[in-house]
């Protein structure tokens, strides 16, 4: 891989690493919190099956359709981005790697409007 597409691949493995970290303080400030693995280096193999779960639990939070559709949509958002990560590290194409950026793009707004939502009401 050339030094461009090794920086650009670095890149996107520290946003997909923020995104994630984002939804383990939505996780945290859920109405019934989600525990997900916070190990310095989580593997996708962990992480995935993790995500995965809390799109499933997203319909049975106690918050509004609003609230839970952002919930499922960041989570989608980040396995869409880590899918397309996977297939770049294989074999770099120029539109994955955006692909990538965009999804993560999605669901960090997803999750950043949840999260406010989340701390705005816990003070009532």
């Amino acid at each position: 891989m050339a030094e461009h597409e090794d920086e650009i691949m670095m890149a996107l493995a520290h946003a997909i690493s923020a995104t994630y970290s984002l939804l383990v303080d939505v996780c945290d400030a859920l109405p019934v919190p989600i525990t997900l693995p916070t190990d310095r280096h989580i593997p996708a193999t962990n992480a995935v099956p993790a995500i995965q779960r809390v799109a499933a639990l997203a319909k049975d939070q106690p918050m509004g359709e609003t609230q839970e559709a952002q919930l499922f949509t960041g989570c989608i958002h980040l396995l869409a981005a880590i899918d397309l990560y996977a297939l770049c590290a294989a074999r770099f194409e120029e539109t994955r790697a955006e692909g990538v950026g965009a999804n993560l793009v999605y669901g960090d707004e997803a999750l950043r409007h949840l999260l406010v939502w989340l701390l705005v009401n816990r003070l009532d």
